[in-house]
């Protein structure tokens, strides 16, 4: 068994018999025909993965394509980009070059083969918003295909690649940007930032750095202590359900979208008191509720006890009920 545990950020103990690197997409053509009926896992940067069963008896895939094509006409910029570079690198290169759009998705970890399964999202723009379309190989009709962006069926942390993780491996991904700068600012959150440092709210650039310093002062570094970034998503629930509980709750963050509103989960668990609560070797981040982090020594079976602590609670006293971000590679409960 090979050990790939260094290859996740939450560095639970994970083995696999076979790991297959993927350097170009005709390495993958050539590859892949040969694995239809093996058991495989896709792993990029690791950073959305939880590890539950120590060993996988199948075949690891690790895309590295490395292509960066941008095409430009007129003011719009299309930019295909392969699933192995990773997504900050790509979003500080795009503002380099002058080519806008990705500057609140700053510094979020992973790789871009990632980007439209999760469909990232932060402060108020998501990857739908400047996806093109997405190369895949498709392990069903055992060739690559491209989809457009309307057939990815992309929701909040969502898209039919992630209905499917066992059929699509990501290739690559189109990303349409402008040269015109456009910020999105709304989150009070960038005002204040951008205000603290004095920085201006009309230069992508800043909008990034704004967004880098919040994320680095709210949320820790993987590379130093072990997570996964935010391990559940925010409820999204109808919006009389929502004023309901804001009439109760009149501090609970909202954010509503017509029909339905966004709460935020974070405000929920630290509401609860569990910031800093800590089970074995996992513990919910003193600074973000949102993040849970292992010490080390932490165990598949302590994260299970503290994210079921974490949902009876919000369970019990919101009536809301939490669902995990990332991708589980085992079972939670």
């Amino acid at each position: 068994m090979f050990n790939l545990t260094g290859l996740t950020t939450l560095k639970l103990p994970f083995y696999a018999s076979s790991i297959l690197k993927l350097s170009s997409i005709e390495n993958v053509c050539v590859s892949m025909p040969d694995l239809a009926s093996t058991p495989r896992l896709i792993v990029g940067g690791g950073s959305n993965l939880v590890v539950l069963e120590p060993e996988f008896d199948g075949v690891v895939l690790r895309p590295e394509i490395q292509c960066f094509k941008p095409v430009q006409t007129g003011d719009d910029v299309y930019l295909e980009v392969g699933a192995g570079h990773s997504w900050h690198h790509t979003v500080m290169q795009t503002l380099n070059e002058g080519w806008f759009g990705l500057e609140n998705l700053a510094l979020i970890p992973g790789w871009m083969g990632a980007a439209p399964v999760q469909n990232i999202g932060a402060y108020g723009v998501e990857l739908k918003d400047h996806c093109l379309r997405v190369k895949l190989y498709d392990f069903e009709e055992q060739a690559v295909i491209e989809l457009a962006a309307s057939e990815l069926a992309f929701g909040y942390r969502h898209s039919i690649l992630k209905e499917s993780p066992d059929r699509f491996l990501v290739l690559t991904v189109t990303l349409k940007l402008s040269t015109r700068p456009q910020p999105r600012v709304e989150y009070g959150a960038i005002i204040e930032e951008l205000e603290r440092q004095g920085l201006n709210p009309s230069s992508p650039l800043d909008v990034a750095k704004a967004v880098m310093s919040i994320r680095q002062a709210k949320l820790p570094d993987p590379d130093e202590t072990p997570n996964v970034g935010s391990f559940f998503k925010n409820p999204v629930v109808r919006t009389a359900v929502a004023d309901r509980l804001k009439a109760q709750f009149p501090e609970m963050p909202t954010y509503p979208d017509g029909e339905q509103t966004k709460i935020a989960a974070g405000w929920l668990i630290d509401h609860l008191g569990l910031k800093g609560h800590q089970i074995g070797g996992f513990s919910v981040h003193k600074r973000q509720a949102l993040v849970l982090t292992n010490d080390g020594s932490g165990t598949a079976d302590d994260l299970r006890a503290l994210v079921a602590l974490i949902r009876s609670s919000v369970k019990a006293t919101f009536g809301l009920s939490l669902a995990v971000e990332p991708t589980e590679v085992g079972q939670l409960t």
